[in-house]
């Protein structure tokens, strides 16, 4: 038969294992919640970065796009160019003396349709102080507009692919000009071409006329 005390300790023994129990439920309880938000979490950061690597595909595939479209835009340039240079033109003017002390000389190809011009040139001497070789495109009117400027190589010889030659222009023509002074302002010209009327090929042997020279273009 059991003494009271032995009883009381089973109950304490059993309190106890009861007790273990639950504390025991509750921290694998806590454990799961926690391994739920730790996957959570997880998860999350897995997702963002997903996210930001698929933002940063797109952004690639954006840029790929570009330098595809720009590859192309250049490659169709450069075959114009190409064309422009392998192209007789539609006429050619001879470059004659426009300052007695000139000792410039030249041709330009004409593409009239192209609004283009290949200018070669000869003789070239250095610039004054202040001063620059600069190919100018001058209408009927007077009205000159810089083409571009023509730095010689080291035998005197320049050139120029222009392809912006404006309507009405009559005379190509080398000057010298002020240092980065687009509108011409007392350029002094040296050598000039005739520019073909409209549909007018061939070789323009004859010089061109003086045309009047009044206020320059920009």
């Amino acid at each position: 038969m059991a003494t009271p005390s032995s009883l009381d300790f089973g109950r304490v023994i059993e309190k106890d294992t009861g007790d273990k129990k639950i504390w025991l439920v509750i921290i694998l309880a806590f454990l799961g919640v926690g391994a739920l938000v730790f996957w959570a979490v997880q998860q999350g950061s897995r997702t963002g970065d997903l996210e930001r690597q698929a933002s940063a595909a797109k952004a690639q595939a954006a840029e790929f796009e570009k330098s595809l479209g720009e590859r192309d835009k250049l490659l169709a340039e450069a075959r114009a160019e190409e064309g422009l240079m392998r192209s007789p033109g539609a006429a050619l003017g001879i470059f004659y003396t426009a300052d007695p002390r000139a000792q410039e000389s030249g041709i330009v190809f004409a593409h009239p349709e192209q609004k283009a011009v290949r200018v070669y040139l000869y003789g070239l001497a250095a610039a004054p102080e202040g001063q620059e070789y600069a190919v100018a495109a001058r209408g009927g009117d007077g009205q000159a507009k810089r083409l571009g400027n023509v730095l010689a190589d080291d035998r005197g010889n320049g050139f120029l692919l222009a392809k912006d030659v404006p309507e009405g222009t009559v005379a190509i023509e080398l000057v010298f000009a002020k240092t980065g002074d687009e509108a011409l302002e007392g350029a002094t010209p040296r050598v000039s071409a005739r520019y073909p009327a409209e549909g007018e090929r061939g070789i323009l042997a004859e010089p061109p006329r003086q045309a009047r020279q009044g206020k320059r273009k920009k």
